[in-house]
């Protein structure tokens, strides 16, 4: 039996880069917060929800969730100034039960049981993990004046994101410490990581794009139009991976004649080996990708 989980998802910011309040904006027919919170809930991982949200805003937050009661428990919480205050008061109101708690930005719609498994089973071994992925891009530090000061050595560099998961003892005691110093944090494990333990990274190749700015807003919905609909990338997708596995089946099955009818220790039946096992490997990435399509661009009667 797995440990218990309890997710905290933090949904008390202002939205200022946006200019408009995201979260509450429908997005693809719903709010973009419904989305995330319905993704989450559909993993059936967490055992509960710990939504913090701004204060003042409980009520109008209780009647939006009310449509995911069916899918699990949502327990609604105010926020503070910072968002490491919001945490904190997630962190609170977490059950003392949870083993571990994930902590979820609300702007990332796009959350699969895929990624909270990964990162789960990466806390497990470290008692704390993120998701993320190397960066790409070259980096530059630069001066106030706009100046670049020197490029930065990006071949150690990971950018981060959410979900992360952390042992619940763990994160509570170092946002102890972390509210003892007043120093002020913007991301969960340099909280952890300014106790002196570690954190695991793990690296994440689906979408998880987090909705800041409007061209993000872009993006989110023209993802889940597609993944709504009989046509765009996700039925492409389908269409290709289904395409894939009619021209598998008869190459593993040539495969495995042309192994059984070569002799021994022969050229010829290494090679056919080295087909086979191709073959059987292109199957197992066809049918994780499969997998990561279904929940990436769900359709309707999935």
């Amino acid at each position: 039996m797995s440990e218990p989980l309890s997710a905290v998802v933090v949904a008390a910011g202002r939205s200022q880069r946006m200019g408009f309040d995201k979260l509450l904006t429908p997005l693809g027919g719903k709010p973009l917060l419904l989305h995330t919170l319905e993704r989450l809930l559909r993993t059936q991982v967490p055992a509960d929800i710990v939504l913090v949200v701004r204060p003042g805003s409980e009520s109008e937050m209780t009647t939006l969730v009310e449509p995911l009661k069916d899918l699990g428990s949502i327990r609604i919480v105010p926020g503070g100034v910072q968002r490491q205050d919001s945490v904190q008061a997630g962190l609170a109101a977490v059950p003392g039960s949870s083993e571990f708690v994930l902590v979820h930005d609300a702007a990332r719609p796009f959350i699969t049981k895929e990624l909270v498994d990964v990162v789960l089973a990466a806390a497990k071994l470290s008692d704390a993990a993120v998701c993320g992925a190397p960066c790409s891009d070259t980096l530059k530090e630069v001066a106030e004046d706009g100046l670049v000061i020197r490029t930065v050595d990006r071949s150690k560099l990971w950018t981060v994101q959410t979900p992360q998961i952390f042992r619940t003892s763990l994160l509570r005691e170092a946002y102890t410490q972390a509210l003892a110093s007043g120093e002020v944090f913007t991301d969960d494990t340099a909280v952890v990581e300014k106790m002196g333990k570690p954190v695991r990274i793990v690296l994440y190749h689906g979408i998880n794009l987090k909705v800041t700015t409007p061209s993000d807003w872009k993006l989110a919905e023209s993802f889940l139009q597609f993944g709504e609909s009989d046509f765009g990338p996700g039925q492409m997708l389908r269409k290709h991976l289904h395409d894939m596995n009619n021209h598998l089946t008869p190459l593993m099955g040539y495969a495995y004649l042309l192994f059984n009818e070569a002799l021994e220790e022969s050229s010829m039946k290494k090679f056919a080996n080295n087909i086979k096992l191709a073959a059987e490997r292109c199957q197992v990435t066809t049918a994780a990708m499969q997998k990561q399509v279904r929940e990436l661009f769900p359709r309707k009667n999935d």
